[in-house]
């Protein structure tokens, strides 16, 4: 009877699953089983009615049809049972004619079936669990994995094995950034310092794609080396969309005066929605300021003049963005062609990152960082941010301004333009340039912040307020206090005037011309855009002894008791002496 008990027990399991509980409790209210010979009669009877069921293939509906002619067809076979003998005659009987119509099925077939699927239904096999299951990638296949890429670096001979053997360890870190660290401690900035070595010392001639993929893995793993003056030269651009073409031509005098291209003058550069336009193009190799001031010229005539009223209009109500995005983005991949931001360190060009906000709903607006670089060993920013990304996604990303283009979605972020929180991202650099160079070498460091340019009128108004001299004290309307909470969120002078009270006297300059009339971001007025770079250069005139401190600073030399420490350090570097990050 026990044996008996645990299989109804099985079968009253099932029956919950199935739905068929309350069917069965009638069945067996109505038989009332007391001996264990009807006991097993009843099991045997529910047996057949499920053979019978799974051998027909009916639909779920039928399952309580099922159950009820078993009711019925028991019901009268219990009342005719007066003995033993007659009752196993019975069910041999009922054996035979379920076997003819189907092949019958054990409980312990049934008991299998449950512990393998509990809600069992005809046609729905579950899917084997190597099919569905991804692959665990464990902490020790890892750190496996990257010091065989390691060793693959030190020994490769050709310039062919070394070229992929780079690649491949690039490509290991981007899938698992967690191996950078142990990559670290492992020796790996050694590592391929000592390739870079043995690529400046060897006869054998390698081409400038083995060496530029060598400073690309060196970028990877925070390594900078030292730095173009006689400390890190930062350069920031400010936003402010068309008006772009005011710090061109700011970076075209610097490098008049110091004659150098913008890319030889600086270690690290920092840009947001228009400044990274101008960053992506002169940190990339992608072009020079004049490739940017073309693209300025397209922007101005293809994008902003070719619109028309209704069209922007529609693309306003509907997608949220006033101009073409699509058209956008097309030019932007045409211009930057597919590089990666860490490709750009394989054309021995300064660090850069670029500023987006992230808005996504639910979160606060947040600044992200797109890197062409990652930070040393343990050393994390305070932004978060990105390195693995295309270099016009991230320009695509921190250019987003609204309802002039619409979010970008990457990863499942949102960008907007970065200009909405950090409209002058030269602290932001700064905080970045620390993290890469340390904080003694940012003692002789020089930080050049160009503006594009602001409206006199807003200078007259300081004036005003600070003379008590301001005629309108009326209330403001809900246009006026909307673009003044606008103006707040992409003011630049707040930072430059903490800035300029917080760096040494000679480290820190900024330019950003004074302008007779406002220039909106998207202006396309020939006359207003010559009226700008009209009081762009007379800006430069009125400044010119300043712009040559500036570009004096920016080409200082390092001293012989710096490159005698450089040199020292990379030797010790090399042979192991020194940590290298």
């Amino acid at each position: 009877m026990s044996s008996l008990g645990g299989q109804w027990r099985a079968i009253r399991h099932y029956l919950s699953i199935t739905s068929l509980n309350s069917e069965v409790e009638k069945l067996v209210q109505r038989i009332k089983p007391a001996t264990p010979e009807q006991w097993e009669n009843l099991i045997k009877k529910f047996e057949n009615a499920v053979t019978q069921r799974l051998s027909q293939g009916e639909s779920k509906a039928n399952e309580t049809k099922f159950i009820k002619d078993t009711v019925k067809a028991t019901t009268i076979e219990e009342s005719k049972i007066g003995t033993k003998a007659k009752s196993e005659n019975l069910e041999e009987k009922d054996a035979l004619t379920v076997g003819s119509e189907a092949k019958e099925i054990t409980f312990e077939g049934i008991w299998e079936g449950i512990k393998l699927k509990k809600d069992l239904q005809l046609g729905k096999m579950s899917d084997p669990s190597w099919k569905s299951n991804k692959p665990i990638v464990t902490k020790t296949s890892i750190h496996s994995r990257t010091s065989y890429v390691i060793s693959a670096l030190v020994t490769a001979e050709t310039s062919e094995c070394l070229l992929k053997r780079t690649e491949h360890f690039i490509e290991h870190l981007q899938q698992y950034p967690e191996a950078r660290d142990y990559a670290i401690k492992e020796g790996a900035v050694r590592a391929l310092l000592r390739v870079q070595h043995k690529l400046k010392s060897s006869d054998v001639s390698f081409g400038d794609d083995v060496k530029g993929i060598v400073n690309e893995a060196l970028a990877l793993m925070g390594y900078t080396g030292p730095t173009k003056s006689r400390g890190p030269n930062v350069l920031s651009i400010d936003g402010g969309g068309i008006r772009g073409i005011i710090a061109i031509e700011i970076l075209r005098h610097l490098e008049i005066l110091t004659g150098k291209k913008v890319h030889e003058l600086f270690d690290y550069i920092v840009g947001v929605s228009t400044g990274a336009i101008i960053a992506a193009v002169i940190a990339s190799g992608a072009g020079t300021l004049e490739t940017a001031n073309q693209m300025y010229v397209t922007l101005s005539k293809q994008m902003f003049g070719n619109t028309s009223l209704i069209g922007g209009t529609s693309r306003l109500v509907w997608t949220h963005s006033y101009y073409d995005t699509e058209a956008w983005e097309k030019m932007l991949q045409d211009n930057l062609k597919g590089i990666t931001l860490t490709e750009c360190n394989r054309y021995n060009m300064p660090k850069m990152s670029v500023v987006s906000c992230v808005v996504n709903s639910g979160s606060r607006l947040a600044p992200f960082l797109f890197r062409t670089y990652e930070c040393g060993f343990r050393v994390r920013s305070v932004f978060p941010g990105t390195s693995r990304a295309q270099l016009w996604q991230a320009v695509r990303a921190s250019a987003a301004a609204p309802t002039y283009f619409t979010e970008f979605n990457l990863d499942g972020l949102l960008h907007q333009d970065g200009g909405i929180m950090v409209n002058n991202p030269t602290a932001v650099g700064l905080h970045e340039a620390k993290l890469l160079f340390g904080a003694n070498a940012m003692k002789n460091g020089t930080v050049i912040s160009v503006g594009t340019g602001q409206a006199l009128n807003k200078h007259l108004d300081y004036q005003l307020l600070s003379k008590g001299l301001a005629k309108d004290t009326s209330g403001t309307s809900w246009k006026n206090k909307f673009n003044k909470i606008l103006d707040s969120a992409t003011d630049t002078e707040g930072v430059h005037l903490a800035l300029n009270d917080l760096l040494p006297p000679g480290s820190y300059y900024r330019f950003n011309p004074p302008l007779h009339e406002e220039c909106a971001m998207d202006e396309i007025n020939p006359e207003k855009l010559k009226n700008m770079i009209t009081d762009t250069n007379a800006y430069i005139r009125r400044n010119q002894h300043k712009f040559e401190q500036a570009a004096a600073m920016l080409v200082r030399k390092r001293t012989v008791a710096q490159r005698v420490f450089d040199f020292v350090e990379h030797r010790a570097q090399l042979m192991g002496i020194s940590q290298a990050n």
